[in-house]
């Protein structure tokens, strides 16, 4: 029996389109940890920052995406200074930039 890899572990177990946006969710929620930890933030100091409840925080700290849809993590983004901007340059190919607001009025 041959070994199947796959692009992402939620390739595996989910259906290409749904596994797409779950590694989305994986990357933006360890984003907002990085964040978090970062600023040397208490979760309660991030709920307060994020206007969330102390337990929302803990389920992004400890990965729960399947908690959150892609609207909350990317208005969390926003709340904690990051600006995301969607191009694309043909409807073949797309991206998502997400960065400081400090560096994207700098830009």
């Amino acid at each position: 029996m041959a070994i199947k890899f796959y692009e992402s572990p939620f390739h595996a177990i989910a259906e290409p389109d749904v596994a797409s946006k779950l590694v989305l969710k994986a990357d933006l929620t360890i984003m907002i940890r990085d964040i978090i930890e970062n600023r040397g933030w208490t979760q309660k100091e991030a709920a307060e920052k994020l206007v969330v409840t102390q337990p929302r925080v803990s389920d992004i700290v400890n990965g729960k995406i399947n908690k959150f849809t892609l609207d909350m993590l990317f208005s969390m983004l926003d709340k904690l200074g990051f600006k995301t901007e969607f191009t694309f340059s043909s409807l073949e190919s797309a991206s998502i930039q997400i960065q400081s607001k400090d560096l994207a009025k700098a830009a």
